[in-house]
């Protein structure tokens, strides 16, 4: 029945959203912002691969030392685990920066299996942080590599069409849309955690009044961890069924990208030489380490952080995909892409 259709937007909310958008269009060239924005966010992507390889590069005794505390007891495993890991993250890297073809591809395959791999080489598996960190990377890795296959698809076939390679590109599709699907329900795995623990830690530091200082939980740290909590998940649950997921994941890199310059400040421990106390790495909590340590501790992190901004920013350039509730009915083209078309 038609009563029951949603109604569109009035005419008058039309002229006034297409005279907003002239007048952007007119004042900002948004085919090199899409492109721009495409460039920073495979490079933030890349940003914790390629620092890590640097540090072993650079720092490859210290690297042997916590291949020791992360229990691998053969001098031999020492070495070559290093090697790998510098090897492994290097190439792929290089292969996503410079392939938007099946070399990108391989180098998404590359990265994604050392997400999996890496928290089980530095000892990391229990670290609840450090893996949903990283699922939420895998998730950005998944991203890329789904548009990369409709890249694929996108090319023209030579020698005409055959019903073989029609149904093949057909296919290719299907498995693109699916990878795409599962990379949005990993790029939110961090936040589900910092909805179930850093929120809390959180509002128990606020002071709220009496009898909700600073280390209790009354109503008043309750009541803002609950909200908090509830607007986390359901951020999460719109990046996942692909309902305004662009501006979802646009709001959360630019959080992401705050909390990580607030949170790890790695720049600033270059700068002392007093010790500090570590925390949040599995084998080494409660370790008095010297500043360049702790620095280089945050910097990790910090890059991490990034590549999450990146793996945020990749669905925010190439959209939720054909599985969600935006783009069930096809892809919605922004400027720079109907420019291009």
């Amino acid at each position: 029945p038609n009563w029951r259709r949603r109604a569109g937007p009035s005419p008058l909310l039309r002229s006034m959203l297409e005279r907003y958008k002239v007048t952007v269009e007119e004042r900002v060239n948004l085919k090199h912002v899409h492109r721009r924005l495409q460039v920073v966010a495979k490079l933030l992507i890349v940003a914790t691969f390629v620092e890590d390889a640097l540090r072993v590069l650079f720092t490859f005794g210290v690297q042997q030392q916590s291949m020791e505390i992360a229990g691998w007891t053969s001098p031999a495993l020492h070495t070559l685990l290093p090697l790998l890991s510098l090897a492994v993250q290097s190439c792929g890297a290089l292969l996503v920066l410079a392939s938007s073809g099946v070399g990108g591809e391989v180098g998404c395959y590359l990265l994604l299996g050392w997400c999996v791999w890496h928290p089980f080489m530095y000892g990391q598996a229990g670290n609840r942080e450090f893996v949903l960190e990283t699922a939420t990377i895998s998730g950005g890795l998944l991203i890329l590599l789904s548009h990369l296959l409709l890249l694929r698809t996108k090319a023209p076939l030579l020698g005409g069409v055959s019903a073989a390679a029609a149904q093949e590109q057909k296919d290719r599709t299907a498995t693109a849309h699916r990878i795409q699907a599962v990379g949005r329900v990993l790029v939110v795995s961090f936040f589900l955690y910092v909805a179930a623990t850093k929120t809390h830690a959180w509002s128990v530091s606020l002071s709220l009044g009496p009898g909700d200082g600073p280390g209790v939980w009354g109503w008043g740290t309750r009541t803002v961890e609950l909200l908090l909590s509830l607007l986390i998940l359901y951020l999460c649950w719109l990046v996942v069924i692909g309902m305004k997921s662009r501006g979802v994941a646009l709001l959360l890199a630019v959080t992401m990208f705050l909390a990580a310059v607030w949170m790890h400040p790695w720049c600033l421990f270059l700068f002392s030489s007093r010790t500090y106390t570590m925390q949040g790495v599995v084998g080494m909590e409660g370790f008095e380490v010297d500043a360049f340590t702790m620095a280089d501790h945050h910097r990790y992190f910090f890059f991490q952080s990034m590549s999450t901004v990146g793996a945020l920013l990749l669905l925010v350039v190439h959209g939720p995909g054909a599985l969600s509730v935006d783009e069930q009915d096809g892809p919605i083209k922004i400027a720079s892409e109907k420019a291009e078309a």
